[in-house]
């Protein structure tokens, strides 16, 4: 599980980020941030504002919202792969059996993280070891 206690509004998260108002839209309007609307104002958890630093870190090297789109997409073919892996424990519809497809998942996430780090430091290592 990740940071998701913190509540922003679009103002604060703009402050916590370093973007504006309108980079938030974009990462918005391109899926990657979703805010929940209460009372007519819209908040934000703690993983939008780890998308949003993110972003942030990105955009320092001019990569606009729109480039980011690929992350979503390949992190929502990930979670339908995982959804499948642990579709057989939630149709059992017992708790122990709740319990242990979150268990899974966390793990299995956690699994995804690192492979997708050595795969790309991997991919990458030709342009980071000096080499050339």
């Amino acid at each position: 599980p990740g940071p998701s206690a913190v509540s922003l509004t679009l103002e604060e998260l703009a402050q916590a980020s370093g973007l504006s108002a309108r980079d938030l839209g974009d990462l918005e309007r391109f899926g990657l941030l979703a805010g929940e609307t209460v009372g007519g104002e819209t908040y934000y958890d703690g993983e939008a504002l780890v998308v949003a630093r993110s972003a942030a870190g990105f955009m320092r090297f001019g990569i606009e919202a729109r480039h980011l789109r690929m992350y979503k997409v390949a992190a929502e073919r990930e979670a339908g792969f995982m959804e499948q892996v642990i579709m057989p424990l939630l149709k059992q519809r017992n708790p122990t059996a709740r319990q242990q497809a979150a268990q899974n998942l966390g793990e299995m996430a956690q699994l995804g993280e690192q492979l997708r780090g050595a795969l790309l430091r991997t991919a990458l290592r030709g342009h980071t070891d000096g080499s050339r």
